[in-house]
């Protein structure tokens, strides 16, 4: 049983680093590489150029962008260019969520219409088709890409931890990303929402390749591991209030006073809110700590219908994320791999 592996990098690296990891990535077996649109770290399609020039076979994408800082029909003619410049190895990632909308004077409205008709939109474009289309966000007149693109199909991911947009996933999308979904329950509730929109579609389950997207802190000193993934999930839940209807799927119980933390949305309590979160709202939502741990970890979340992993690495206090990446795939892996073979039904003599 081969589990493809997919990474995803931080915008965060400078080109010199990042440049390495692509190389490295790409050396240790990753098929995928997505790379953050942080509207305000370093500019993502520049990054991914530079990838699409290090690399010769990893698969490339921005993880994820989105319908309102960038107007659809841009992001298919940006697609279509990094699919040129990479040989065909473009992938796209959207979303909804991320950072800097406010600052940017950007509301995200309708984010349901705003994914179909981004999907609508960029595809028809790829095909070469004028567009035209009033919609509920988005908007184009006459829209026709001036060049003929490499594919007329790229393929979409959406990233996610919402129920609909898991669903509507299924119905449109040809992947999804769970984000920091590890609890086996949440992940067959959100397994199951991407095939409940893939029957209303009429698609066999297995058209929409479904990836859980952890991240993750690999390293023999387990209590250093756990302290960065603690403070990765108390930043995150900060972050994302009051946003927390996916703790419900996940069975998990946040307490009144890391509520009260995270409602100031101040991340400069970090810590203090890290003191706070209970080990089960970690355990649930990030992976730490020896290969064996992270293992057992995630062949516990690989359920019916999930066919892929794709992880965020985090590097230990003055450390780098290579070992990370290279711990995960040489010993993490190998591990999940024989714990699901052992799992899996044996046939019928």
């Amino acid at each position: 049983m081969t589990i493809p592996v997919g990474v995803l990098l931080n915008s965060e690296y400078s080109a010199r680093e990042l440049a390495s990891l692509g190389r490295l990535s790409e050396e240790l077996g990753y098929d995928q590489l997505w790379y953050t649109d942080n509207r305000l770290f370093r500019e993502c399609y520049l990054g991914l150029g530079a990838l699409a020039a290090e690399t010769s076979r990893i698969r490339l994408g921005p993880g994820v962008t989105d319908p309102y800082s960038r107007h659809p029909a841009v992001t298919a003619a940006t697609m279509a260019t990094l699919d040129e410049l990479c040989g065909g190895r473009a992938i796209l990632g959207l979303g909804v969520g991320g950072a800097s909308f406010r600052e940017l004077g950007l509301s995200t409205p309708r984010p349901l219409a705003a994914l179909r008709e981004a999907v609508d939109v960029i595809r028809r474009l790829l095909r070469g088709h004028e567009v035209t289309l009033e919609g509920k966000v988005v908007s184009l007149r006459g829209g026709r890409l001036q060049f003929a693109p490499v594919r007329n199909h790229i393929p979409v991911y959406f990233a996610t931890h919402g129920a609909q947009i898991a669903r509507l996933a299924g119905e449109i999308a040809d992947g999804v990303l769970l984000g920091n979904i590890l609890s086996p329950g949440g992940v067959d509730f959100y397994v199951s929402r991407v095939q409940e929109g893939a029957a209303k579609a009429g698609r066999p389950p297995e058209s929409v390749d479904i990836s859980l997207r952890p991240e993750v802190c690999v390293a023999e000193d387990e209590a250093a591991a756990f302290a960065v993934m603690r403070q990765r999930a108390a930043t995150r839940l900060i972050w994302t209030y009051p946003h927390w209807e996916y703790l419900d799927h996940l069975e998990v119980t946040i307490p009144a006073g890391l509520a009260e933390v995270a409602a100031r949305g101040d991340l400069s309590e970090v810590e203090r809110a890290a003191g706070l979160i209970p080990d089960a709202v970690v355990a649930a939502t990030v992976a730490a700590g020896h290969p064996e741990r992270v293992a057992d970890q995630l062949a516990a979340a690989f359920r019916p219908g999930v066919t892929r992993v794709t992880i965020r690495a985090h590097a230990l206090p003055g450390g780098g994320i290579a070992p990370v990446l290279r711990a995960f795939m040489e010993e993490v892996v190998p591990r999940i791999e024989k714990r699901l073979q052992a799992s899996s039904p044996r046939p019928t003599p």
